[in-house]
């Protein structure tokens, strides 16, 4: 029974979880947004953070709960993540594709963001991860 129940969280697409993972990520340090993408050095940069969580996905057009099982395990997971698309696409659709990665950073609404992210990241910690 247990590794029935374990079995049926597991994700049907574990690598590309990792990047959504790396985008959690990095969207969710400012320490090393203002490092790295102020200065336009640093990967994942931010547009490799948009495609990864927004691009590869097509949450923005189907939702985070459409890839439950193959990317997120429940609903939880993928509430987590949607919200963090959410405040993304708020911002994105306020300065464009190609603003500079400045002017997201310096966006009233990047805030949203960045603790979005960071309770989507703790939501899907890797100590939560496939066995």
């Amino acid at each position: 029974m247990h590794e029935h129940a374990s079995a049926a969280r597991r994700v049907q697409w574990p690598e590309r979880r990792g990047d959504v993972l790396n985008a959690l990520q990095a969207l969710a340090d400012r320490e090393y947004q203002e490092q790295h993408w102020r200065s336009g050095h640093g990967w994942p940069d931010l547009t490799a953070a948009v495609h990864w969580l927004i691009d590869d996905t097509f949450i923005d057009q189907a939702g985070a709960r459409s890839l439950i099982p193959q990317l997120f395990r429940d609903e939880q997971e993928a509430d987590h993540v949607q919200l963090v698309v959410n405040a993304l696409l708020r911002v994105l659709d306020d300065l464009g594709p190609t603003a500079p990665d400045h002017a997201y950073l310096d966006h009233p609404a990047w805030i949203t963001v960045l603790h979005a992210a960071d309770a989507a990241l703790q939501g899907l910690s890797p100590a939560k991860e496939n066995p």
